[in-house]
């Protein structure tokens, strides 16, 4: 089945194995970024406008959508789900974390970790002026 997004519970932990699922299923998504390094993907994804889920609405949208711009969303998790698509079609591991700020009660923010030279580097591509392998400043990181 194609489909272009899931709508999720909401729950933290449902939403990351969506995630996971998303970038799995539909990892040829990204096959045409394919001769890109991963810190061309990652700047190419960064530089996708945030589009936030509708109200009241969690959604997880496939690669393709977000990259063209022509789904519901453009947010955090989907941004993270085309790194990790993009990730599973080159075989580089990869995790997602879910985070949480200083000032916050619940986890709203999710990125991924990548394998890259025998270590674990941060990568959000969520807005513009992130850059890759930076630390967060969150308070909580919790892998889903």
């Amino acid at each position: 089945m194609r489909i272009s997004m899931i709508e999720t519970d909401g729950s933290v932990q449902k939403t990351g194995a969506i995630m996971r699922q998303v970038a799995k299923l539909y990892a040829t998504d990204m096959a045409p970024y394919a001769s890109l390094s991963i810190l061309e993907v990652y700047d190419r994804i960064k530089s996708l406008p945030f589009r936030p889920d509708p109200v009241d609405l969690e959604t997880v949208q496939r690669p393709f959508y977000t990259m063209n711009q022509t789904g519901l969303g453009g947010d955090c998790d989907d941004k993270a789900v085309c790194l990790a698509a993009y990730c599973n079609l080159q075989s580089i591991p990869y995790k997602f974390v879910a985070l949480r700020r200083p000032d916050k009660k619940e986890l709203h923010h999710v990125a991924c970790e990548v394998y890259i030279n025998g270590k674990w580097i941060f990568a959000d591509p969520t807005y513009g002026f992130n850059t890759f392998g930076r630390e967060p400043v969150y308070a909580e990181r919790v892998y889903i």
